[in-house]
């Protein structure tokens, strides 16, 4: 009896870790975020973007940030930071009705490499409206001179100055790129350059599974940030 006992005990603690272990290879800390992708996740990733649906969008909805504070002049609309997994889903998303195939993704990432990056898109004044809400806060006075003309549409973004960060150090890029946002063209009004998105591009090995800040400095000195927890993101 004593016996049973004991093997009992033994076999208890022997499930108590195996449980205690599988959690803690289920945790978000232990998953976030993949870093490199083999063919499964890939998979998996590509399959996601392709469904276009509800889930889709859960998916993606903690990887971007909308900024919805009252801004002077070109309007940071929003903030997005994107993982290898996650541009995958969201290319094959976008893609999903011009017949994107799973080995076009596949090429994709073996040709964009092992990255993570950050969208912010930028809005001239004229292509958002001012809302109720608004419009009682106080309304900052346009700019004029210097920085009035450091915005002006045909290079405007880059006065903007795009940071990375975590732990209070900043991450270099090692690639910006930028395009352009034009409105839709009518019978009466030709297309008109509305925003700009802008684009950086980070290695893997430099982003640590961590409280991460994308901040931006306006021209007038002003910073606009969002953050992202990348353990709990994939």
């Amino acid at each position: 009896m004593i016996l049973n006992a004991a093997l009992g005990s033994f076999m208890r603690t022997k499930i108590t870790k195996a449980i205690a272990m599988a959690l803690c290879i289920l945790s978000p800390a232990a998953n976030a975020y993949d870093k490199q992708l083999d063919a499964r996740a890939i998979h998996e990733a590509y399959i996601l973007g392709q469904r276009n649906d509800k889930s889709t969008g859960d998916f993606l909805a903690p990887y971007l940030t909308q900024i919805t504070e009252p801004q002077n002049d070109v309007h940071i609309a929003e903030i997005e930071l994107l993982t290898p997994f996650a541009q995958i889903v969201d290319e094959s998303r976008r893609k999903a009705s011009d017949g994107y195939t799973e080995q076009q993704a596949i090429q994709d990432y073996k040709a964009h490499g092992n990255t993570v990056k950050v969208n912010v898109t930028l809005m001239l004044p004229s292509a958002y409206p001012k809302t109720a809400e608004s419009k009682e806060v106080p309304t900052p006075q346009p700019a004029t001179g210097p920085e009035k003309s450091a915005i002006r549409p045909e290079n405007f973004w880059q006065n903007f100055q795009f940071n990375l960060k975590q732990n209070g150090k900043t991450i270099p890029s090692r690639g910006i790129s930028n395009q352009p946002v034009h409105s839709t063209a009518t019978n009466t009004a030709p297309a008109v350059l509305t925003g700009e998105n802008v684009w950086l591009e980070y290695d893997v090995r430099d982003v640590a599974s961590d409280l991460t800040t994308v901040e931006v400095v306006t021209p007038q000195g002003k910073v606009i940030k969002a953050t992202f927890d990348l353990k709990k993101l994939r």
